[in-house]
């Protein structure tokens, strides 16, 4: 009997099997499981410890369990990464250990979202603590959840948050959502279909919903209201179509719009962005912190009226701000970070002018624009110049390495994956034994490292059957 049986998954951690049912095409086996947390789910059996070993065959992707082949492909892609000692990012669900308490405080943060309840959390660990895969499965569990997701990486030069306009940048460049796409095959009727969209797709949808009698209630915003409106106007893929877009994007179109010489003849481009369309300025200015606040807010806001939760924000690397060596830069990075966190805790003080806060003097605006819809996640490693955020956000959460047990469940993981890759190769127990101990050394460099070895060493093996390890 599996029922009442205890078993453990990785990530939500004890619970009792409550039921067993298999996949359609019998590949895979789900186990129904009360989890200690309350949750009770449906679980690939391949991820369970404590189940009878001929349930855990095959493997489950968006509800579907996976065909031998696209099995092997996607085992294939996994090893690929593990060499380069990262997962990959579609995968990351699937390869994620030992972070049970910190995932429930994302998920509660994420429903908190999908309530209409943005907020801000700082992720700090040590490098080589798994910060970087930890965001990518907030990146994959957000976009499940129907939110927009954007990744940033700070910088003291490129993506510095002394210069709002660039982190506004890279947070459109990097915008990604799930939508739905309907298909017509030749054979069988209309399908439905889950693809990634990107900014441009998001801001087309907008445009064709940007009608009376409310305009997606968005008429009052100063930018997103006038872009919208012209976007209906202009003729898609034209030359001057995608300067517009360079130019909502924060890319530079300044050569567009001065012209140049030619043989000491200034010529004016054809298709450059005329004024006259009220549409405000993308400034530079290091004091438009309440503009792109302003800005953010109002693609959270957008989202919303979509019918998507809201705006997952990702930072990585916030700790750069302490190596400017420039007080001026420190402060106005830490000014804007100040000025997201509180968007993303859609505070009153922020909707209305505040002459208190910073804001540029061309076109200051609020901060927020009616309400925020934010999640905004800062990752860091430990530093004193971050302490302030740990003080101002909703959650904090200390990345500690993973312990010697979820280290075995990830090489048991591994190394299944990699027999279903090259199904040939034969490792013998003490082998195994040896490679996971040589590998444990290597962890205290980091994850990454971890996985390096294990990979390195089972290809050693495959190619090389003398190799024996010291």
């Amino acid at each position: 009997m599996v029922k009442d049986r205890q078993v453990f998954h990785p990530v939500f951690g004890k619970g009792i099997l409550l039921s067993v049912r298999k996949s359609p095409i019998r590949l895979q086996t789900e186990c129904f499981v009360s989890f200690e947390s309350g949750l009770k789910l449906w679980i690939p059996a391949y991820r369970l410890s404590g189940v009878d070993k001929e349930l855990t065959q095959g493997i489950v992707k968006d509800g579907r369990v996976l065909k031998e082949e696209e099995l092997k492909i996607k085992a294939h892609r996994m090893i690929e990464a593990f060499r380069l000692g990262i997962v990959p990012a579609e995968d990351v669900s699937d390869f994620t250990f030992g972070r049970e308490v910190e995932t429930k405080v994302i998920q509660k943060l994420l429903n908190n979202l999908k309530e209409g309840s943005g907020g801000a959390i700082l992720i700090e660990g040590s490098y080589g603590a798994g910060k970087s895969h930890f965001l990518e499965y907030i990146k994959s569990e957000a976009l499940k959840q129907k939110a927009l997701v954007s990744s940033v990486v700070l910088s003291t030069q490129e993506t510095t948050p002394a210069r709002p306009k660039r982190v506004y940048r890279d947070i459109i460049a990097n915008l990604r959502y799930r939508k739905d796409n309907f298909l017509k095959p030749p054979s069988s009727g209309i399908f439905l279909e889950t693809i990634e969209g990107g900014f441009r797709d998001l801001l087309f949808s907008a445009a064709k919903n940007y009608r009376a009698p409310d305009f997606l209630d968005m008429k009052e915003h100063i930018f997103w209201a006038p872009v919208l409106k012209q976007l209906q106007r202009i003729e898609e893929d034209s030359y001057k179509a995608e300067v517009f877009w360079q130019w909502i994007e924060g890319e530079s179109t300044k050569e567009y719009a001065v012209g140049r010489y030619v043989h000491n003849k200034r010529i004016v481009m054809p298709y450059r962005i005329s004024g006259g369309w009220r549409i405000p300025a993308l400034y530079d200015f290091s004091t438009a912190i309440d503009f792109y606040c302003y800005l953010i807010s109002g693609l959270s806001y957008l989202a919303r009226k979509l019918n998507y939760s809201g705006l997952v924000l990702l930072m990585d690397e916030v700790e750069t701000i302490a190596f400017h060596g420039n007080s001026f830069y420190y402060e106005r990075g830490t000014a804007f970070l100040d000025g997201l966190i509180k968007m993303a805790q859609n505070s009153p003080a922020l909707k209305s002018f505040n002459t208190q806060l910073i804001h540029n003097q061309v076109r200051p605006t609020p901060y927020i624009y009616k309400d925020s819809y934010v999640l905004l996640v800062l990752a860091s490693t430990p530093e004193p110049a971050t302490m302030r955020f740990k003080s101002m956000v909703n959650a904090h959460i200390e990345l500690e390495p993973l312990t010697a047990e979820h280290l075995s469940s990830c090489f048991e993981a591994l190394l299944e994956y990699y027999k279903i890759a090259f199904p040939n190769v034969e490792i013998l127990s003490t082998t195994k034994r040896q490679i996971l101990e040589n590998a444990l050394k290597y962890h205290k460099a980091g994850v990454r490292y971890f996985l390096k070895y294990v990979v390195e060493s089972l290809d050693t093996i495959r190619i090389n059957r003398t190799f024996k390890f010291a």
